[in-house]
């Protein structure tokens, strides 16, 4: 493993998720707070992100296979940057459209926050050209370590940043992006600086003369496959479900566990709940992941995760006392990361090095459209119902894919997924 090309992508990703991880307690409560946005909007936020992103990686991917890696990471940085420069000048922005007298049916600020929102969702390629630039670089050999190392990134910069961001909340709430900005800022200079290309011309003409051969089987083949589909709704359901806390927890925060608190007082709180999120999974990762699934199988261990997610919402729908929110985010950030390559190995272990990238591929699909749907419903559960009403919801949700689960171990996995 090549490891001074692997430590600059590592800082890439690590920065990357820090500065999305300090908006991450943030957004919701400026939204609402500073431009009278409701819960469906401001969760909505999240929704136009994900779905911008679903329909541009693709895209990117396939430049990034033309151009190389390492301009589409800087582009994509770029955009980035340019996404949080936009949040902290929403405000003034959103006052300059209002005096247009253009009836948006929202504030200017609000529409600017979902402009920016687009603007990061369409050039967020950072990760998966990321894990691109890494199989490029590394063996088959060394390439499941090199990619434990993005993991790794990933989980790291998602316990420091929303932790940062709740700290810089206590200036206020745009003090944040600021801060995002200047962190990103710094990853684009790292990538122009530290990053060599992965991808050389000849090896980028190869990958498009191979492009046609790959393409010839049609999506439609594999989700005719019953194992395969059961699988890929097993991922959209639980995603669908978690959704709910990613995008109105700081939302749920002010509500239900710190009523008496400021906005700024509810973002650094929340800043550091969600950072538990992030220790928790990678104390998941590194130690109990490779025993567990040695002890249970694959089909247990996804089981076991579902099943803390649900005792997770349960508990997140009945309490309001800030240790025992902390306390119950602990069983969910380890039931998702337990659940979620557990899945991942079921659904590949009888492809191939022809088809495990399609199936990876259409798995991250469903996960997509799940986190794109997600806050919509999550939000609109909170504003019509009540703030507990997304988790309470969630738990059955979870439960359904708990049974479907059961049901895909029950029917041997021994088709061949070609």
């Amino acid at each position: 493993m090549d490891r001074k090309r692997i430590i600059p992508i590592f800082a890439v990703v690590f920065t990357n998720i820090l500065g999305a991880g300090v908006i991450l307690p943030i957004l919701p409560l400026l939204a609402e707070g500073e431009f009278q946005a409701t819960a469906l909007q401001a969760t909505t936020l999240s929704a136009v992100f994900f779905a911008a992103q679903f329909v541009a990686a693709p895209w990117l991917g396939r430049i990034s296979d033309r151009v190389g890696r390492r301009p589409v990471l800087i582009v994509s940085q770029i955009g980035t940057v340019l996404s949080f420069i936009l949040f902290i000048f929403a405000a003034p922005l959103g006052r300059m459209i209002d005096g247009w007298g253009i009836s948006l049916g929202i504030t200017g600020g609000l529409f600017m926050l979902y402009v920016a929102r687009l603007l990061d969702g369409i050039t967020g390629g950072n990760i998966t050209t990321a894990q691109a630039y890494i199989a490029d670089v590394s063996t088959p050999q060394t390439r499941a370590q090199a990619l434990g190392m993005i993991s790794a990134a990933f989980g790291l910069g998602f316990i420091f940043g929303p932790a940062f961001g709740g700290f810089l909340a206590g200036i206020n709430l745009v003090a944040p992006f600021v801060g995002a900005a200047i962190i990103t800022s710094g990853s684009v200079l790292l990538t122009i600086f530290m990053l060599t290309e992965s991808l050389p011309p000849e090896a980028r003409a190869a990958e498009s003369d191979a492009a046609p051969a790959q393409s010839k089987i049609p999506t439609s083949q594999f989700l005719r496959q019953p194992n395969v589909f059961r699988i890929l709704v097993i991922a959209f359901v639980v995603t669908l479900a978690f959704a709910a806390l990613q995008s109105t927890f700081a939302l749920y925060a002010e509500r239900v566990i710190f009523p008496e608190l400021s906005h700024a007082q509810v973002a650094r709180n929340t800043g550091l709940i969600l950072a538990a999120v992030g220790v928790t999974s990678v104390i998941t990762q590194l130690f109990f992941i490779k025993s567990l699934v040695q002890r249970l199988g694959e089909f247990k261990v996804a089981i076991l995760g579902q099943i803390s997610l649900s005792i997770a919402f349960i508990g997140l729908s009945s309490i309001s006392s800030p240790p025992l929110a902390a306390l119950f985010i602990v069983p969910l950030a380890f039931g998702n990361s337990v659940n979620e390559p557990n899945l991942q190995a079921i659904l590949t272990r009888n492809s191939d090095g022809r088809t495990r990238g399609r199936l990876l591929g259409l798995y991250q699909s469903a996960r997509s459209l799940a986190l794109i749907f997600g806050p919509i419903w999550a939000g609109y559960t909170f504003q019509t119902i009540g703030p507990r009403a997304p988790f309470a919801i969630a738990a059955p949700v979870v439960l359904v894919a708990i049974a479907l689960t059961i049901l895909l171990q029950r029917r041997d996995i021994s088709a061949p997924a070609t």
